[in-house]
């Protein structure tokens, strides 16, 4: 049975950072049909697993232990193993966790980036704190958007597909510390959440 827990009603800030995230996945539809159901990928990617969301929430919140070293309570929000939401406390410090297996999760990725440097990098009045800062870790390209407290990532690449995956942080903790602890709950999902299929070859 999967520890969960019944948590305050979400703060601004927090509904905020949803409202960010929902509106970077309505970007990525717009601009790659293939990767939100517009089109079919090359091939058919095997089902993940049924226990999916509690394999990848049991390593996200036992990472987030292991980096804060506090009780860290778990609320699986959604279980539909392609698109898992995991929802973690620590200490006051609130992470909402979505992985999605896609196959074209690196597309993804690239497109939340450059939406990032073209609608705040350099211009009249540019927003640094919008601009991603990048933690990469061996085979995982890892985004933080400090403005957002947003971690974007993904282990796919322009011909595979992987998982892609963002972390919101709402509440207490700010600075190197919420990185670190977006970071590692990050990577602990990553290493156990389902790839989307690889695309197929130019002709």
């Amino acid at each position: 049975m999967r520890p969960t827990t019944t948590g305050p009603a979400p703060s601004p800030s927090r509904t905020a950072a949803r409202r960010v995230r929902t509106a970077l996945v309505t970007l990525v539809c717009g601009g790659v049909a293939v990767a939100c159901g517009g089109g079919s990928d090359s091939s058919t990617s095997s089902a993940a697993p049924k226990d999916t969301a509690q394999n990848v929430c049991a390593k996200a919140r036992a990472a987030a232990v292991g980096a804060r070293h506090r009780t860290v309570s778990l609320k699986i929000a959604n279980g539909d193993p392609a698109n898992v939401e995991c929802r973690l406390r620590v200490a006051g410090t609130r992470l909402d966790l979505i992985a999605q297996q896609s196959g074209q999760a690196w597309a993804q990725w690239d497109t939340t980036q450059v939406h990032q440097l073209q609608a705040y990098g350099p211009s009249l009045h540019p927003q640094p704190a919008q601009i991603p800062k990048y933690f990469n870790a061996p085979g995982v390209l890892v985004g933080w958007i400090p403005a957002q407290r947003l971690i974007f990532a993904t282990n796919g690449t322009q011909s595979k597909g992987g998982s892609y995956i963002t972390v919101a942080v709402s509440g207490k903790g700010h600075g190197k510390a919420e990185i670190d602890l977006a970071r590692a709950v990050t990577l602990a999902a990553m290493a156990v959440a389902p790839k989307g299929p690889n695309l197929a070859a130019p002709s």
